[in-house]
């Protein structure tokens, strides 16, 4: 099991003051994350203001010349709302500042104002999230300059300057949860998943992996390569009721945030079912990460025995916490939690050498 932390901003003036500031603590977080032994950190992408980065590969590059050892990625990249051109080069230069530690996650998004700013057609979300990625594979991949005649690019005697130093290209985490498709998509493509333990809908999950699964083994692909990653919201303390407290008031302020990101959503039930439902329950229900080092351990166990989880992605800095209390959460998930797995790893491979 790998552990990371992603980083879906929600700027709060009175909490993080300085927009300055708020991304001079996420740095710093980042470099406690990689000192405490955390396996990556991500950011993520919208453009809807106070929210996520409008450019994560800037600041994935910023953390990487910070950081020495933890994977740095994005949670995701929109691909369909930019020009492939351009998201090749921006990440390829990312794993070469990185040394190699970047995991390229990419999405369709869902807001639909973001679509219409870009001038992009939501329509056409699937068709040019998928042509876009395979553009980046091959164009990474390519020796020389190549064309590509794409439905939406069509793009000749190109060659992407600088080629990622990972081969044949970096880590792609494919996500996936509010359609079957999309499970199935990333295992025909040989990409390791990610999806989300808060969904409104988790009963879909357990059918979604093993679709992916399924679509991994027919295109001859060894899921003993591929990780399965799941996201949800985390606050960890010693104490198991402050824990879920805390932890409850952050997640929630997010949720009602997140509800609110975009105003042409009555068809969308996203943003209804995130204007009202409490974290107490969905915690209570097995989908959020609030409790008591123990309490995780519990949690985080089960998934694995649930879903085959390998990666376990965590959402820490939304809600309004601050600086000072994110720090002693990391800490204490890095010191009491963290090893329990490791140490099962370790015992694993014992047995099995």
């Amino acid at each position: 099991m790998r552990f990371g932390i992603t980083y879906n901003l929600e700027y709060r003036p009175e909490v993080h003051r300085s927009e300055k500031r708020y991304m001079d603590l996420i740095l710093e977080q980042s470099m406690l994350l990689d000192r405490l032994g955390f396996d990556a950190v991500w950011y993520s992408e919208h453009h809807t203001g106070r929210y996520s980065f409008g450019n994560p590969a800037v600041m994935a590059a910023a953390a990487a010349v910070k950081t020495e050892n933890i994977r740095i990625g994005t949670g995701v990249s929109l691909l369909p709302l930019h020009n492939p051109i351009l998201l090749a080069e921006e990440f390829a230069l990312v794993d070469v500042l990185s040394n190699g530690r970047l995991e390229y996650g990419i999405g369709r998004g869902y807001v639909p104002h973001e679509y219409n700013w870009m001038e992009v057609p939501m329509a056409e979300s699937h068709s040019r999230y998928h042509e876009i990625m395979d553009f980046l594979i091959q164009v990474w991949t390519a020796e020389g300059k190549t064309d590509f005649p794409g439905k939406h690019f069509q793009i000749n005697d190109y060659q992407c300057f600088p080629k990622p130093i990972q081969k044949p290209f970096p880590a792609i985490y494919a996500s996936a949860g509010g359609s079957m498709e999309s499970f199935v998509w990333a295992g025909e493509k040989g990409f390791h998943l990610g999806t989300a333990l808060f969904l409104p809908d988790i009963s879909m999950l357990v059918n979604g992996i093993a679709a992916y699964e399924e679509a991994l083994a027919k295109a001859g692909h060894d899921r003993a390569q591929r990780e399965v990653m799941a996201i949800t919201q985390m606050f960890c303390h010693r104490d198991h009721e402050t824990a879920i407290a805390k932890g409850r008031v952050f997640a929630n302020n997010y949720y009602r945030f997140f509800a609110e990101l975009s105003g042409a959503t009555a068809s969308n039930p996203i943003y209804p079912y995130y204007s009202t439902v409490d974290a107490l329950d969905l915690n209570a229900n097995g989908q959020l990460l609030l409790g008591s080092p123990e309490a995780l351990i519990e949690r985080i166990s089960g998934y694995q025995e649930s879903y085959g989880l390998d990666y376990m992605m965590m959402e820490i800095a939304q809600g309004g916490a601050e600086h000072e209390e994110i720090c002693e959460a990391l800490e204490t998930f890095a010191s009491e939690v963290m090893p329990h797995f490791r140490q099962s790893e370790q015992q694993r491979e014992k047995m099995t050498a």
